[in-house]
């Protein structure tokens, strides 16, 4: 197995693939649908059953679907972490095919092909891995649910969606989208939500949150001065993506994951941004 010496980011439209060779979430609840599961050894979810009881249990695989307290705690990786907006259509898939809107663990048959695809993917690391496997995140969705997750958009919001993965800024005026691909601004969020399976508006936040973490990781690391090219990065993520300062992108992240961002991005590497 190999080991990493920084965690690896795999962004897609939609999602956000992370492989750790340790793991450590303090307790936080976000509005993702989590999939995590490790490569060797279990990890110990700890979860919220209710406001007197938290339960500690181990896990290989497990879903953990949006708003539920935990937290996860192991050192023997490496871990594979993939976050997804549970409202979209690739999410409801999952939750679906699972029948599970709280916590379930991933059956051995089904993590055995995780792992075989993940060991493939981080024996490809490096500009090959462009050419050797593409859209691993989909990849991985397709195993998770055993078919295709993808679905053939509405030709004027599939438009839609690659102009504002093109655009350097996802907090662009609904008018201004709507224009782009001549919809009415109402007719642009009834259809948006109908194709997508969550509100425009929501959906450019997702996006803004992200390309935060991926301007981060691709601008932090620098042998001089590393703590203060750290700490302009994450103000400059910020700021790229569309959020009002660090302080917010700050918070945002730590809902979204559990922890500081400066503390998680600071050893992380992007292999591959996929759209």
């Amino acid at each position: 197995m190999l080991k990493l010496e920084k965690n690896l980011l795999f962004k897609s439209l939609n999602s956000l693939l992370i492989i750790t060779q340790e793991i450590e979430a303090n307790t936080h609840s976000h509005h993702a649908l989590q999939v995590t599961f490790s490569m060797s050894d279990a990890f110990i979810l700890e979860v919220d059953k209710d406001q007197s009881a938290r339960v500690s249990e181990s896990y290989h695989g497990v879903i953990i679907g949006a708003d539920i307290e935990h937290s996860i705690r192991a050192d023997t990786g490496p871990f594979v972490t993939l976050l997804l907006d549970p409202e979209l259509h690739q999410a409801k898939h999952i939750l679906g095919h699972h029948q599970t809107t709280g916590i379930m663990a991933i059956d051995d048959d089904r993590l055995q092909q995780l792992r075989q695809f993940i060991q493939l993917l981080m024996s490809e690391q490096g500009e090959v891995i462009k050419a050797k496997i593409t859209k691993p995140i989909e990849q991985l969705m397709t195993i998770l649910t055993q078919s295709d997750c993808e679905q053939a958009l509405e030709p004027r919001i599939e438009t839609l969606i690659q102009y504002i993965a093109q655009t350097e800024f996802k907090s662009a005026n609904i008018d201004e989208l709507a224009q782009a691909v001549n919809l009415s601004t109402g007719r642009l969020s009834h259809l948006f939500k109908e194709e997508v399976g969550i509100p425009i508006r929501r959906y450019l936040l997702w996006q803004r949150l992200l390309d935060a973490c991926v301007y981060a990781s691709l601008h932090t690391h620098d042998e001089i001065d590393c703590e203060m090219k750290n700490d302009m990065s994450l103000t400059q993520a910020a700021h790229q993506a569309g959020f009002t300062d660090s302080a917010h992108f700050s918070r945002t992240f730590k809902g979204m994951f559990g922890l500081h961002p400066s503390s998680f991005i600071k050893n992380s590497h992007l292999i591959l941004a996929s759209i």
